[in-house]
């Protein structure tokens, strides 16, 4: 999720695109180890400053130079002291910390020589390109570190659509593509209601077998999402297989402007069950969570299903603010810093309802923030949760803007529940991270049904609960059986 999901942007630098990413040696030193310090002040050659002195009088007063000597001496002697005490000081707090730069400052001049090699050495100079160059070693960079589908190298276009996307507008095709971390392949994670997606037969879990032609199964997101880039008006080809189905689909879907709703409701009077989906934790979704939750109860509700199945999560802030809707006190999260230090974030008070009985739907396409509202209602005896384990980020996003408006989203902290569960994922074990439900309900990939859907066609609760949707039909049934 992000801290803040309004990052500031730098000023972009002219001419950024043909400028050596790296401040580099020269070839013929680029194995040494050089440190570099500020220049002192110039100070003026001895025998200089013995001829101005000079210039000024002409008859050299004695007591003069003696003064001027016991001052050089006293002087010397000071600096001497002041010198000993630094040092000593230095070696004292900070040999760790120069011996890890030393570490850092080691291995980040092999990327500034291979890029000086590149540079000064490659035969076809027409193939040089530093904005691809600089892009893919910093996207490179990041995933070495595991953080599976959290931290992320974002290039400026992808910077400004994910921006876009927190406040709920953009420009795309109108869903969430998720990788799954064992097959590698990308799968439809979230449909946004009545984008081009949705309207153009695109389901949840369907996999993308190829877009406009290129496999992408094994791609990174930047080869996705550059894929399913261009201007309103653009047409990508998907070729997808949906599961339980043993041909492939051809899908095209037209980029349009989105309008994202933040939250969708439905009211099921014959047990007095709101629906409520959580679309994403975008600007503003937990007051559109509390209008929802009050136009409900005016129709009668007084039992909640909290949908966050295939939810890409989003702000930090707006998950904290849509638990304490829910919680009369205590902690929402743990915060737990790169040192092991950790802060419990509470409530903020104010609570809209502490009683009424609570469903979370998660899957495994639940994820970041969404996981932060799960954990917390979790924990806190909230709610009962039904479903899959969740994804797993474990991690706070935060941006960090770079020279030409690209953006490095990185896992700066981690999270923890309120009781103190890790639900980060190790890279390289799926088994690893996630909320665990408490009530294990696995999906029916070809059947997820939305408060949207249910909406359109005002479906009774004898129809919904036929419809196949394995995950929402036990979270109605547990609910009927409550007070």
């Amino acid at each position: 999720m992000h801290r803040h999901d309004d990052p500031s942007w730098y000023k972009k630098q002219p001419d950024a695109q043909h400028q050596p990413a790296f401040t580099t040696q020269p070839s013929d030193k680029s194995g040494e180890d050089f440190d570099h310090f500020p220049f002192l002040p110039a100070t003026e050659n001895p025998a200089q400053q013995e001829s101005h002195d000079s210039k000024q009088t002409n008859t050299p007063n004695p007591s003069h130079r003696l003064r001027r000597l016991l001052g050089q001496v006293l002087l010397t002697l000071v600096l001497v002291v002041l010198a000993f005490w630094g040092g000593w000081f230095a070696h004292q707090h900070f040999t760790q910390t120069f011996d890890l730069s030393d570490q850092s400052r080691s291995y980040s001049q092999l990327i500034q020589q291979a890029w000086t090699d590149i540079d000064q050495h490659y035969v076809d100079r027409k193939a040089i390109d530093y904005k691809k160059m600089s892009h893919a070693a910093i996207a490179a960079m990041v995933n070495t570190l595991g953080d599976t589908a959290h931290s992320h190298f974002a290039d400026p276009q992808l910077a400004q659509h994910d921006n876009q996307r927190l406040n709920g507008k953009s420009t795309g095709i109108g869903f969430y593509l998720q990788q799954n971390p064992t097959t590698q392949q990308w799968t439809v994670s979230q449909l946004i209601p009545s984008g081009p997606g949705e309207k153009a037969g695109l389901k949840p879990y369907d996999v993308i077998k190829s877009i406009n032609g290129t496999d992408v199964a094994g791609k990174d997101a930047d080869v996705a999402s550059q894929l399913i880039q261009g201007p309103v008006g653009t047409k990508v080809t998907f070729v997808i297989q949906r599961p339980g189905e043993s041909r492939t689909r051809t899908i095209a879907i037209t980029i349009a402007e989105i309008d994202t709703p933040n939250v969708l409701m439905y009211y099921i009077p014959e047990s007095h069950i709101a629906d409520i989906q959580v679309v994403a934790f975008t600007t503003g979704v937990s007051e559109n969570v509390r209008d929802n939750v009050n136009k409900a109860k005016a129709m009668g509700a007084t039992k909640f299903i909290i949908d966050l199945r295939n939810n890409p999560g989003g702000s930090l802030d707006e998950a904290i603010k849509i638990s304490s809707l829910f919680i009369s006190s205590g902690n929402v999260l743990i915060e737990q810093d790169s040192s092991g230090q950790r802060t419990s974030v509470p409530v903020l008070g104010n609570p809209l309802d502490t009683t009424s009985p609570i469903v979370i739907l998660v899957n495994t396409y639940t994820i970041s923030a969404s996981e932060i509202l799960t954990g917390a209602l979790q924990a806190n005896h909230r709610a009962i949760v039904i479903g899959t384990k969740t994804f797993g980020t474990g991690t706070i996003l935060l941006p960090y803007t770079l020279a030409d408006g690209s953006v490095l989203y990185l896992g700066a902290e981690a999270w923890l529940t309120p009781d103190g569960r890790s639900v980060r994922r190790i890279a390289g074990d799926s088994n690893s991270g996630g909320i665990q439900p408490d009530i294990k309900v696995n999906p029916n990939q070809s059947r997820t049904l939305t408060p949207n859907e249910e909406q359109q066609t005002h479906m009774s609760q004898p129809q919904i609960l036929n419809s196949g949707d394995t995950q929402l039909v036990v979270a109605i049934q547990y609910l009927n059986g409550q007070r």
